[in-house]
């Protein structure tokens, strides 16, 4: 598979997962309309180890999306094009792990050891 289209994939993919949390967070948010029980009770929901796991996962999702989505518009206004395959790997998934590293790695202890 080409790196074109790898980009593709990802970029559709992790925006059809960011709709689907979107719906998601809406739906919670909605429960705030039904009194602060049924709120409490989705948060509640929501503290569930696998739903930490998840949100760690999310971080991952939007950090790929977001580089994604700058190199497209990068490609987008011709800079780039000769570097495209370089611009995936080391802009996208180079950056991008770095950047999870840092943020899942604190989200993770601290769901572990947190408050």
């Amino acid at each position: 598979m080409k790196t074109g289209m790898l980009a593709h994939l990802v970029q559709r993919t992790t925006g059809l997962l960011l709709l689907f949390y979107l719906f998601l967070h809406v739906r919670t948010i909605n429960k705030l309309s039904q009194g602060p029980e049924a709120f409490n009770q989705a948060l509640e929901f929501f503290r569930n180890p696998l739903f930490k796991l998840l949100e760690i996962a999310l971080l991952a999702v939007v950090i790929l999306h977001a580089l994604n989505g700058i190199r497209i518009t990068l490609l987008d206004l011709s800079a780039g094009h000769t570097h495209q395959r370089r611009l995936f790997w080391v802009w996208t998934v180079g950056l991008g792990i770095a950047l999870f590293v840092a943020g899942a790695a604190p989200m993770f202890l601290f769901s572990v050891w947190g408050a």
